[in-house]
C-alpha cells in the first residue's frame, strides 16, 4: 500500500513535521525560507526520509515544491506562515505587514496541489484582529477549494505538552460532512496536565558537554546583579526589575516566545536554579525529544527562536492521527521512525569553543536588560 504523504510550508525546523511523522504519516519535504532553520530540520528529519529546502514561498509555486520534494502528488500540506503580524506580542500590523499575505500563498499552494486535506496553523489572536475578517477570508477561500474547513483554538497542554500554549488550528478536508478535532489527552483527573517540573526535573543543572554528556544544555551567562534578584524569585511568580517569569514545578510552563529581527524574548526562569531554561529545557517544554538536536553549527539564539516558533510535535502528532482517522489513511509510524544515530555528530566544537562563541555574544536580557540582539 503507497504510504500518505504531505508537504510543510513554512516549516521552521519541523514541529509539525515531527509530530507528522510520529503518527506515521510521511512528510516528504519541508520549505522553509530561514537557512539556518532549514539546516535543523533537514538535520533532525533526513534520517527519517523528510527533507528540508530552502524556499521564498512568495514566488514558489506547488509543481516546484512537488518536484524538490521528490513526489507527484501531497495527500496533505501542513503549515503555520508567520504569525508576528497577529501575534498580541509585539506591534499587530495584520494585513499591513508584508508576512500577512503568506496566509494567501499557503491558499494558493494549496490550490495548486490539491491535497485532500490541509492544516494551517496560527496564534489565536488571528480570529480577532481585523474583527477577524482575515480568518473569515481565509477559511472561505480554502472552502472554495471543496474543503469543509473549520478552525478551533487548542491549548497543547490538552494534549500533553508542558507548556501552557495556544494555537488557533484550521483543518480543512475533502469528501466529508465535517471537520473533527481531536478530543483532549490531558488535564482529566485520570490524566492531570503535564508539568514543567515532569517535563525537565530529571535533568542536571545546565553546564557544558563534557560536564552533562546532554546536547543543547548550555547555561545562559547572568550578571551577578541578575542572579541575586532571581534567587530571589519565587515560583510561578514575576521579578519586577527584569519581567523574568519563574516557573512553578507544579504546573505547565508559560509559553515560549520566539522573538523577531534583533528582539529575543524574556525566557522563563528554571524553578530551582536561578538562570533561565537553557535550549534543551526548552525544547523538552515543546514537546521535542532528547533525539531532536541542535549542531554546532546554528547559533544558540538561532536555537532558542526554533523552538519558541515551532508548533509542538505532540499537539501536531494529535491532530495527524486525527486527521488520518477522518480520512481513513493507514498510519505507520514504525516505517518513519529512522536511526538517529545515522546522523553525523552534531558536536563538531570543544566544550572550549562552544564557551568562547557564547562569550563573544553575550548582550542583552541574560545581563539583566531588556532588549538582546541578535547572534
Amino acid at each position: 500500500m503507497k504510504m500518505v504523504t504531505g508537504i510543510e510550508l513554512f516549516a521552521g525546523c519541523g514541529g509539525l513535521s515531527t509530530g507528522f511523522l510520529d503518527a506515521g504519516l510521511h512528510v516528504a519535504a519541508g520549505f522553509e525560507i530561514d537557512r539556518r532553520a532549514v539546516e535543523a530540520y533537514e538535520y533532525n528529519h533526513a534520517y527519517r526520509g523528510s527533507h528540508g529546502y530552502v524556499a521564498d514561498l512568495h514566488e514558489a509555486t506547488g509543481a516546484e515544491l512537488l518536484a524538490r520534494a521528490g513526489i507527484d502528488h501531497a495527500d496533505f500540506v501542513i503549515g503555520g506562515p508567520p504569525c508576528q503580524p497577529f501575534s498580541i506580542v509585539g506591534k499587530r500590523q495584520g494585513a499591513s505587514d508584508r508576512r500577512a499575505n503568506l496566509i494567501d500563498h499557503f491558499v494558493r499552494i494549496v490550490a495548486e496541489v490539491k491535497p485532500s486535506a490541509f492544516l494551517l496553523e496560527n496564534v489565536p489572536n488571528l480570529a480577532t484582529i481585523e474583527g477577524g475578517r482575515i480568518l473569515e477570508q481565509t477559511k472561505a477561500a480554502l472552502a472554495a477549494l471543496g474543503f469543509t474547513v473549520d478552525h478551533r483554538v487548542v491549548s497543547a497542554a490538552d494534549y500533553g505538552v508542558p507548556q501552557n500554549r495556544k494555537r488557533l488550528i484550521i483543518l480543512g478536508v475533502k469528501n466529508k460532512r465535517e471537520v473533527r478535532f481531536p478530543e483532549r489527552s490531558h488535564g482529566t483527573a485520570e490524566q492531570p496536565l503535564r508539568s514543567a517540573a515532569e517535563a525537565i526535573g530529571d535533568l542536571p543543572d545546565a553546564g557544558e558537554f563534557g560536564e552533562t554528556g546532554i546536547f543543547n544544555h548550555e547555561p545562559t551567562a547572568h550578571s551577578p546583579d541578575m542572579m541575586e534578584r532571581l534567587s530571589r524569585l519565587e515560583p510561578g511568580k514575576r521579578e519586577r526589575g527584569s519581567f523574568h517569569d519563574r516557573l512553578h514545578p507544579d504546573r505547565p510552563s508559560y509559553t515560549l516566545r520566539a522573538g523577531s529581527g534583533n528582539f529575543s524574548p524574556l525566557r522563563p526562569v528554571h524553578y530551582q536554579h536561578h538562570r533561565v531554561v537553557t535550549v534543551r529545557e526548552s525544547a523538552r517544554l515543546q514537546g521535542f525529544t532528547d533525539d531532536f538536536l541542535w549542531p554546532d553549527s546554528i547559533p544558540r539564539l538561532q536555537q532558542y527562536r526554533q523552538v519558541g516558533n515551532a508548533v509542538p510535535p505532540p499537539l501536531a502528532q494529535a491532530i495527524a492521527r486525527s486527521l488520518a482517522a477522518q480520512m481513513r489513511w493507514q498510519l505507520n509510524p514504525a516505517a518513519l521512525a529512522g536511526d538517529p544515530s545515522d546522523r553525523p555528530p552534531a558536536h563538531t566544537l570543544t566544550d572550549d569553543e562552544r564557551k568562547a562563541r557564547r562569550a563573544s555574544r553575550l548582550r542583552g536580557a541574560s545581563l539583566g536588560r531588556a532588549i538582546q540582539a541578535a547572534d
